[in-house]
């Protein structure tokens, strides 16, 4: 901090700079801003939090919930609701892992259709919002199968349930491989398996998401090749026993 500035002109310019931060990691500017006055805090309810990051309850509520599904916010029991951050340290190393994670993931994708000789088409996506809009896309776009593995199904049916559904009725075999005790969706076959980590996403054949745990990030194609060898890996899961 320079020594010459007011206090809390500095605190703002710090505030403002690791909001802009955490949004490069997906948090969206109310996620940001409550996640940090949390920290500011060590412990809270939604309205200290609502004060403190002059925003609306209801939004802070919103952000505070999505928070805790990524890993970001402590939820104690009972009512009202009380507030720890997850330790900002523990956090980075989740990030670190599971951008490791991505990264080879789609250094993988790169070497087998680098091996093809076929164009790298493939796009990376950041932030969990992003990713899960890129997954409902998938989904409409999706006309005859839909393949998933993911450990964390609920929270993507949560999400998407009515682009799931629709999918469904129009007659789309949808499969489904996730972790026992996840939601399951009524008319897509199921497999259960323990171990799964990342989000792996195959649509009739020829386009491919991999996203890391946490779906904060993601690789996308609609390279034919990439799908086929997804395929591969899928039906080693499904028979696997």
């Amino acid at each position: 901090m320079n020594p010459e500035k007011p206090m809390v002109e500095q605190l703002t310019e710090e505030y403002e700079l690791v909001a802009e931060g955490l949004k490069k990691f997906g948090l969206t500017e109310y996620q940001a801003r409550t996640y940090i006055a949390l920290v500011a805090h060590g412990i809270a309810d939604a309205e200290t939090i609502s004060t403190s990051a002059n925003l609306p309850r209801t939004s802070v509520y919103k952000s505070l919930d999505t928070l805790h599904e990524m890993g970001y916010v402590v939820v104690s029991e009972g009512w009202p609701r009380i507030y720890r951050p997850a330790e900002p340290l523990e956090v980075k190393g989740r990030l670190v892992r599971e951008l490791e994670e991505i990264f080879g993931r789609l250094n993988t994708i790169y070497q087998v259709l680098s091996e093809k000789g076929e164009p790298q088409v493939i796009y990376t996506i950041y932030g969990r919002e992003k990713v899960m809009g890129k997954i409902k896309e998938i989904i409409r776009k999706t006309q005859k199968e839909f393949v998933i593995s993911t450990p964390e199904f609920s929270s993507i049916f949560n999400n998407l349930e009515h682009d799931l559904q629709s999918a469904v009725i129009r007659g789309v075999d949808i499969t489904i491989i996730t972790a026992p005790g996840e939601k399951i969706l009524e008319g897509a076959s199921v497999e259960r398996r323990d171990g799964l980590i990342a989000t792996d996403i195959i649509s009739d054949k020829s386009r491919a998401l991999l996203a890391s745990p946490g779906l904060e990030a993601c690789g996308y194609t609609n390279n034919p090749s990439l799908a086929s060898h997804l395929i591969n890996f899928m039906v080693y899961l499904i028979r696997e026993r």
